[in-house]
């Protein structure tokens, strides 16, 4: 009898230790429970088909009627260092990073109007981050690395710490 209780006991507690309790309501499990997924309803071009991405216009749209930073990638379908850097754009806390923004990436060769988003030259890549209020590039936040085209990024560049920086200047967090 000692050995049934015994063997009983051991496999209710196998059992429960499987099973998930559900939060309590309005707790949240981790930071992404809060969010409301968002789709894709621009091309994701190889920069990372997680991502909920904008055509230019839309996102523009979006990010002024939430409030929410947006971040411009320009590229082009021959370039090198485009290729290279789409890695990037798999990086977990980068993609998780993107729910708190407006994503857009166009390509400079089919979107004449990238050019607008060219501080300091329309070299590619580049990655500019928007103020959601003013529609405009936010000249402070940039790739502190380098001296000129300040908004390229390559693989190796911090692209999380700069959306980070957005993120604290103009997130919903």
């Amino acid at each position: 009898m000692f050995r049934a209780r015994t063997w009983l006991a051991s496999i209710c507690l196998v059992f429960t230790s499987c099973i998930e309790t559900p939060s309590a309501p309005g707790q949240d499990r981790s930071r992404s429970a809060t969010r409301e997924r968002r789709v894709a309803t621009a091309p994701a071009n190889g920069f990372g088909d997680q991502i909920a991405w904008r055509t230019l216009d839309e996102g523009l749209a979006e990010a002024a009627e939430l409030r929410r930073p947006l971040m411009l990638v320009v590229h082009a379908a021959w370039c090198s260092s485009c290729q290279a850097l789409k890695p990037s754009f798999s990086n977990e806390t980068l993609v998780d990073l993107s729910h708190d923004f407006v994503m857009i990436n166009l390509d400079q060769d089919a979107e004449p109007r990238s050019l607008e988003f060219a501080p300091d030259g329309s070299y590619i890549p580049r990655v500019v981050f928007l103020d959601p209020r003013t529609g405009r590039t936010d000249p402070t936040i940039l790739n502190q690395r380098r001296a000129d085209r300040r908004y390229y990024y390559g693989a190796a560049d911090d692209i999380v710490g700069a959306m980070k920086k957005a993120l604290a200047r103009h997130g919903k967090t």
